[in-house]
């Protein structure tokens, strides 16, 4: 009750502060103005300080993004150095900003939860993809160090809707649809069975001519509204690799490849596309990585092949991500593997 009352007290104050002009800035409510440098600093009379206290932001997600937030005055008065938050990276990106929110002097981080960025990992279970990074504040080493450095967990789940109980090969993505107006997490699964309910695993051991199935969603879109085109399909044997090695173009099974090597079983017409495809090695490899460039439609966009004209035909499509999703890498077992 004392504490909610002095918070209350708190924000009252601050409230009615009057922000103050600096140089060329305008301070926060919870900073004053250093006329010396022109520079705002905080004020740490607004807090007090607490011993045992650990740094606690705030997080939050909109659309695929982390919102991350924590008291740029409150982290210094508890004896933080507020100059070198970050996520799990170095890059300039991962470094969090001062922003004046609702008046007071915040460190924010506004940042994609794409996978890879930031070291940002993916975690699959039977219901949700959630993206998990961890946010590093230090402590102030001068003129004394009074508190050890603090890493905190942050995380954005979203909801797969699949029907499966395992995804531990799966690496989504997330890709931004201006046209939809929001981000959503896509993924690229591969199956055992034409039922697409047994998926593949890292541990599976696959040979030349085996049948997979690929399924590329997106579990978030509204269906009433998108359709989800796979335009392309085609892998490398790394994933930085220049060497593409193209199995579906512009909709359709691409010319230059067995007529049985992919099949468009469904693309287009929903949330989700479906192909079924025959393992092929890639010379010189014993890995290949698959990747899809996606579209989206506000019809039914199918596209249909000829026999003779496979790749050419073209269906314009709305909202092309140009994104490209990871699937899991595969081992190839040499020994028994089958020519083509």
């Amino acid at each position: 009750m004392k504490t909610t009352l002095l918070l209350s007290v708190l924000c009252a104050v601050m409230a009615v502060a009057a922000s103050e002009v600096c140089g060329s800035v305008t301070c926060a409510t919870d900073e004053i103005c250093n006329n010396i440098t022109n520079t705002c600093q905080c004020n740490t009379t607004f807090y007090t300080y607490t011993p045992g206290s650990r740094a606690s932001p705030n997080n939050t997600c909109t659309g695929a993004t982390f919102n991350i937030q924590v008291s740029k005055c409150r982290l210094e008065k508890q004896g933080y150095n507020t100059s070198g938050i970050r996520l799990n990276g170095t890059d300039s990106e991962c470094l969090a900003v001062m922003e004046i929110v609702d008046g007071i002097s915040e460190m924010t981080l506004h940042h994609s939860v794409t996978s890879s960025v930031c070291n940002t990992e993916a975690v699959i279970n039977s219901t949700h993809v959630t993206y998990t990074n961890q946010l590093y504040i230090f402590a102030r080493r001068e003129p004394v160090q009074r508190i050890t450095d603090a890493v905190v967990n942050v995380s954005c789940s979203y909801l797969l809707n699949l029907n499966i109980n395992r995804k531990e090969t799966l690496d989504p993505v997330v890709i931004n649809i201006p046209e939809a107006n929001g981000s959503y997490a896509a993924v690229m699964m591969a199956f055992k069975d034409s039922t697409y309910t047994m998926l593949l695993f890292d541990s599976d051991v696959l040979t030349v001519e085996d049948t997979i199935y690929l399924s590329v969603k997106v579990p978030d879109l509204d269906a009433n509204t998108f359709k989800l085109k796979v335009v392309n399909i085609y892998a490398s044997p790394t994933n930085s690799s220049n060497q593409k090695y193209y199995l579906l173009q512009n909709g359709c099974p691409a010319s230059d490849v067995p007529a049985d090597q992919l099949t468009v079983e469904s693309n287009g017409v929903g949330i989700e596309s479906r192909f079924p495809m025959k393992v092929f090695q890639i010379s010189n490899s014993n890995t290949v990585y698959l990747y899809a460039d996606l579209a989206l439609c506000t019809t039914d966009c199918t596209t249909t092949c000829g026999s003779q004209s496979r790749s050419l035909i073209i269906q314009p499509v709305s909202g092309n991500t140009g994104t490209f999703l990871d699937a899991a890498v595969y081992n190839y077992d040499g020994s028994s593997a089958r020519s083509k």
